[in-house]
Parts: structure tokens; sequence; C-alpha cells
């Protein structure tokens, strides 16, 4: 399932349901050049594609997939029955498909199993932990194999996930206004980032755990 959101409660909740139903998702970043989005939904063979009506009229012609658009659907979605569908997954099914920068030729879709995914996320609760009081802050885009630290953490370990937008990743001022907004415990980032907070003035970081 092709997941070509903004970074919402939308994207998160698409993440949740489709493992949910024993599918794999592939994060298609808006931000990306529109030549790799299309390149990547023709070489995944996505059967479905999650959007928003912001970005629907962007989805390619060539794209193979049904295309659901979740704000504008949204009634029509909410008609559909309530009921638990099941385990429907082993660890063995694939949770998601991370592509390859293709810096070295084209882009390699990486498959990653819900097993390794579990084993990380709970190695992770343990060391270096998170425990429900917690707030993280997330910065980092879907389409980069950290996110699923970020996004489903705080959700197994009844914390919470704060996200922050494309624009207030990339902007030190918005990023560390939010640090102290949310008043945030947790948060990961690469040395760039960190580079462009300390540059926006971020002096201390109390009581926050820096994951680098």
């Amino acid at each position: 399932v092709g997941v070509y959101l903004e970074r919402s409660v939308d994207m998160v909740g698409a993440g949740l349901v489709i493992h949910k139903a024993g599918g794999a998702y592939v994060p298609l970043d808006p931000a990306f050049p529109r030549d790799r989005l299309e390149f990547m939904m023709e070489d995944s063979g996505i059967h479905v594609l999650l959007t928003q009506e912001s970005l629907a009229g962007e989805v390619p012609a060539s794209c193979p997939a049904r295309v659901i658009v979740l704000d504008r659907d949204r009634d029509e979605i909410g008609r559909q029955s309530g009921e638990n569908v099941g385990r429907t997954a082993g660890g063995c099914n694939l949770a998601y498909v991370i592509y390859t920068s293709g810096s070295t030729g084209k882009p390699k879709g990486v498959e990653i199993e819900q097993r390794a995914l579990v084993n990380f996320l709970l190695s992770m609760q343990r060391e270096p932990g998170l425990a429900q009081q917690d707030v993280l802050l997330s910065v980092t885009t879907l389409s980069f194999d950290i996110a699923g630290l970020e996004l489903f953490l705080p959700l197994i370990t009844g914390a919470r996930v704060v996200l922050a937008g494309r624009d207030e990743a990339i902007d030190g001022f918005r990023l560390k206004q939010m640090l102290q907004e949310f008043r945030a415990t947790v948060m990961q980032a690469t040395p760039a980032t960190w580079k462009m907070l300390l540059e926006a003035g971020l002096q201390e970081a109390r009581g926050l755990k820096i994951l680098c």
C-alpha cells in the first residue's frame, strides 16, 4: 500500500491500519521528485494508494493502484464495518518497503519484515528506554527507516508522539519552539538537525533524551 500523505495523524493511522490488515506500506514522501515517486509506485507494484485531497491531483496517471483519498472519502470510509479484523499478519509478513537513495544506480526497495520491526521496537523500549510519561517529537520522513521508531515506539509504550510538519522539521527556530511548547522528553535526529537547533539558539535541553 502506497502512503502518499503529508505528516499528519492520517499518516500514522495509515501505517497502523495497513499492518493490522496484514499489508506492507511503501512511504512516498510528497517532497520527493516526481520521477522518483513514479518509479517507486510502479516498481513496488502497490495495489492501493492512500493520499489526501491536496495531493491527489499530483498522482501520476501511470500509478497502477486504486487511489483512496482519505479526507475526501472520510464519510464513505466511516460507513464501513467497525468489526475487529483479527490478526492477519505474522512475523514473516512484510511491514514496509523502504527505497534506497539511488546514488549508485536506480533506487532499490528494501523489504523489512514485521519481526524485524517488532524486535527493534521492543529493544529500544528497553534500552535506551521509553516510558508512558515521555513525549517524543518526531521529525523524520516516513521514507527513512528510523521513522518506524519515532511513530510506533511511543504508541506501544503508552507515551505520546508529536509530529513536526515538513516545514517545521527543517526550520531550527520552529523546531526549538516545538521542543519547548510540547515539553518533549525524547527526540531522534541527524547531526545536521542538532547543529541546526544549536544555531537556532538551543542552549540547554534539560530532561530531553537525545538520540543521534
